[in-house]
């Protein structure tokens, strides 16, 4: 079975960028790794170096997460919920998430035995977030978005 990705929607960002300086939203608050990120990113010549360290690092990534996936426990929602200081309305479910960076969250779903599967991916500069949990019988994600700090997941 395939872990189907949800996109998660962010808030609109008013921020402008000066394209002719590369400044973005960061501005000064930005470090050296995600100016050097920039930097590289910026030039063209380097696309064929770039697709392939990707494509290395891709290999190796996927490799080490099929090594985690055998010894990760599946937590039922309510535990996760608890752990996390979350809650569940009646057709959403809000998890708080101290997460510098919202817009990297991966929420990926997969059916297995009838029940949905979900997992959580929020990272971190060293380290992060994952965790697995089941919905309840007949529930599914159809959505997911960011709000105020909080990853809020629509179920149908």
């Amino acid at each position: 079975m395939q872990w189907s990705r949800i996109q998660v929607e962010m808030p609109s960002s008013s921020a402008v960028s000066d394209a002719r300086l590369g400044v973005g939203e960061s501005g000064l608050d930005a470090t050296a790794e995600q100016m050097h990120d920039d930097f590289i990113g910026s030039i063209p010549h380097l696309d064929e170096v770039r697709e392939e360290h990707h494509a290395v690092i891709s290999e190796l990534s996927q490799a080490m997460e099929a090594a985690r996936a055998v010894s990760r426990e599946l937590q039922p929602l309510g535990e996760l919920l608890s752990e996390l200081g979350g809650s569940m309305g009646e057709r959403e479910i809000t998890i708080p998430l101290p997460t510098a960076k919202p817009g990297e969250l991966v929420i990926e779903t997969m059916t297995e035995d009838g029940g949905e599967l979900v997992r959580l991916i929020a990272p971190e500069r060293f380290g992060g977030t994952i965790r697995h949990f089941s919905l309840t019988e007949g529930d599914s994600i159809v959505g997911a978005r960011w709000s105020d700090g909080e990853l809020v997941l629509e179920l149908n």
